[in-house]
């Protein structure tokens, strides 16, 4: 009887070594919200990712820079590119941020997210370093991608002109403002609302502020004392 042949495992990373870096910028999104970027430790991630720790040291240098890449993957994720795929027609402005919209709302009410907003505004008092790579890294480029789609709608006459960087600041703070009171603050529980109507109210208020006149519509009277 021929002998029988053992089965030989690779070890995972080397079996699917492309799908490793989204794996482990996955298990950091989970781990630095829970333990916030001083507590949490690259074992940690690496426990959450099922790998080792040398593992992550193939990809990310340091802690810091895992950190960094994480919150750009985040923000890639939430804004695609400006350029529609294949060639296709571009959506318009306005369509590109209901969709924003919709994203928006959905990534605020992950666990992780809640999670990593209760830790980092928790510890940004006593590790300030942390908050900065946070609003440097993660806040900011989202804020600038989300201002150039909207300066993208001035200039084709969607929108009328304002300060794009403010304005896109307005548009997230919206969603997460209301996120914030809705999932840590007992909204849900003691006034829930359905999310489509959230997102609607919220979008139609600021578009209604930020969409350009159409051409001979009435612009309305100005109160009294205006100039």
């Amino acid at each position: 009887m021929p002998p029988v042949k053992r089965e030989t495992r690779s070890p995972r990373w080397q079996r699917r070594p492309e799908i490793r870096p989204q794996q482990i910028l996955d298990a950091a999104f989970r781990v630095f919200g829970t333990r916030g970027l001083h507590q949490a430790t690259l074992d940690d991630v690496a426990r959450a990712a099922g790998i080792t720790k040398g593992t992550i040291y193939l990809y990310f240098p340091s802690k810091a820079a895992l950190f960094s890449a994480m919150l750009k993957a985040r923000v890639n994720d939430l804004l695609p590119p400006m350029e529609p795929a294949n060639g296709g027609r571009s959506p318009s402005t306005h369509r590109r941020l209901l969709t924003l919209a919709q994203r928006l709302y959905r990534f605020f009410q992950s666990p992780a997210y809640l999670a990593m907003y209760r830790t980092m505004v928790g510890e940004a008092s006593q590790f300030p370093g942390a908050a900065a790579l946070l609003y440097r890294e993660g806040i900011l480029p989202a804020n600038r991608r989300l201002a150039e789609v909207i300066q993208h709608g001035i200039a084709a006459g969607e929108f009328r002109k304002v300060d794009p960087l403010i304005a896109s600041r307005a548009f997230v703070g919206m969603f997460q403002v209301f996120v914030v009171s809705q999932e840590l603050l007992g909204g849900r529980r003691i006034f829930p609302i359905p999310d489509q109507k959230v997102i609607r109210t919220i979008t139609d208020v600021f578009f209604r502020g930020l969409l350009a006149p159409r051409r001979g519509a009435p612009r309305g009277r100005r109160p009294r004392g205006a100039r």
